[in-house]
């Protein structure tokens, strides 16, 4: 095509030139006309906006206790997810080793039907219509289970799942393997006083191989079996800096150090249990992910990794790598995560406003809101300095009485280079009305979803 327009292009000088000559001889001025040459090769789109935009979707933002789960909710979900501009979502489809979807590994979840154990009636599968929906309108689902909690802690510590059901829960598979000792399941996670540790759940133990396959097979199954974007993991640490002293967790130490040894006898037991929770990501990573080409691993993580004194926090907050041996810079550091997410968001009943409806404006917050702005960059900024080429997709509160707040923690992710943010949750955005505000502000300029480059 080029070498047409220069041939034609020659053709017209040539010509303007003889009838130039001859006007000249002729002693006559002529008005001299170039030919308009138009390239016709059509401009390269313009590359688009990259940026991982993610809302996580809990159990409790969809379902209701008592009550069976509702399609209808989902369509309203992704209704409102893709009008608002997201292109993620965080679908929990596992909480207390139960299933929020057909599994021939773990009993029904209440929440789905009603009733724990028995599928809905008429039976329908929420994370296959939650796939179908979103994809169709452009967002990807990331099936998001609880890792450890095998089962409701509190109250529940006294009144295990039915060993009846089918499957059997997790609960028992465990107690069934491991035994227990004094009353006391082995395959959970114990206190330093022998006791089962029975916070908000109670947890399998990370020294369990038992549970590690267990784990593994659910997310093969769910890889294999849903057409799913990315898995995420949540609650993938100890329950406590007290935990776990339970005697599956001390045989495999004695093991590892070659003679018997209690929990916490010598400073190598903490590193131990880091191993553990290290060992469990990693094994998600490599007998997980290649089932699925292009499936995310990411994980949702303690929102500080060791407090640094030079940051000068007040208090003395928990730290993930010390209270929980959740050492989420590790997974970063040896390429076993695609990408994490702290968790760097108040409570879900903290407004930041105070008794009159005003917001409490930086830097003179109330002490129940932790996560102040400065504290809030500073940590992003930590976690992307041990970013190792992974993405650090940081969480961001979305209870705020104002979206300012939610506006002003999305640009400094961006400044700071992160490849995007999450908001926790769904419910607190639609409380507060603000998908509007995302959509006509932050999100205006649609965006992709980063891509992973570095998987085979």
């Amino acid at each position: 095509m080029k070498r047409a327009i220069l041939l034609l292009s020659a053709f017209f000088v040539l010509m303007l030139g003889l009838q130039t000559d001859e006007n000249v001889a002729a002693g006559t001025e002529t008005a001299v006309y170039l030919p308009l040459i138009i390239d016709s090769t059509t401009p390269p789109d313009p590359e688009p906006l990259a940026e991982f935009r993610g809302v996580w979707v809990t159990r409790f933002d969809w379902t209701s206790y008592g009550q069976p789960a509702s399609p209808a909710k989902i369509d309203e979900i992704v209704q409102n997810v893709a009008d608002a501009g997201f292109n993620v979502i965080f679908f929990q489809v596992r909480g207390i080793a139960d299933a929020y979807y057909e599994s021939s590994l773990e009993p029904w979840a209440d929440r789905v039907s009603g009733v724990y154990g028995q599928a809905p009636d008429p039976l329908w599968d929420p994370l296959a219509y939650m796939v179908e929906k979103a994809h169709a309108v452009g967002v990807q689902v990331h099936a998001y289970i609880n890792v450890y909690p095998v089962w409701n802690g509190g109250s529940f510590c006294d009144n295990p799942p039915d060993a009846s059901v089918t499957p059997t829960p997790l609960y028992h598979l465990l107690l069934n393997e491991h035994g227990s000792t004094n009353g006391q399941p082995n395959g959970l996670q114990w206190t330093t006083n022998g006791d089962v540790y029975c916070g908000a759940y109670m947890r399998g133990t990370p020294g369990s191989i038992f549970l590690d396959d267990h784990l593994i097979a659910v997310g093969q199954d769910l890889v294999t079996r849903y057409d799913i974007d990315g898995l995420h993991l949540d609650h993938i640490r100890y329950g406590g800096s007290n935990t776990s002293c339970d005697p599956v967790s001390e045989d495999r130490y004695s093991e590892f150090m070659g003679a018997p040894t209690a929990c916490f006898s010598d400073s190598g037991y903490a590193q131990w249990q880091r191993d553990q929770v290290n060992g469990t990501v990693r094994r998600f990573y490599e007998e997980v992910v290649p089932l699925k080409p292009g499936l995310w691993l990411s994980a949702a993580v303690w929102p500080i990794h060791e407090l640094d004194p030079v940051w000068n926090f007040p208090g003395s907050p928990q730290q993930g790598n010390l209270t929980y041996y959740q050492d989420s810079k590790a997974w970063l550091a040896s390429s076993t995560i695609d990408s994490i997410s702290p968790m760097i968001y108040p409570g879900s009943s903290y407004n930041g406003c105070d008794a009159d409806g005003n917001y409490l404006e930086d830097p003179a917050p109330t002490s129940t809101d932790y996560w102040i702005r400065d504290r809030w960059q500073i940590l992003v900024e930590d976690f992307q300095a041990a970013g190792n080429g992974r993405y650090v997709i940081p969480g961001i509160g979305a209870g705020y009485c104002s979206f300012a707040e939610i506006e002003a923690r999305i640009e400094m992710a961006r400044a700071a280079g992160a490849a995007g943010h999450a908001l926790f949750s769904y419910s607190s955005l639609l409380a507060n009305g603000y998908f509007d505000d995302l959509a006509n502000g932050p999100y205006a300029e649609t965006a992709i979803v980063p891509s992973i480059s570095w998987h085979p």
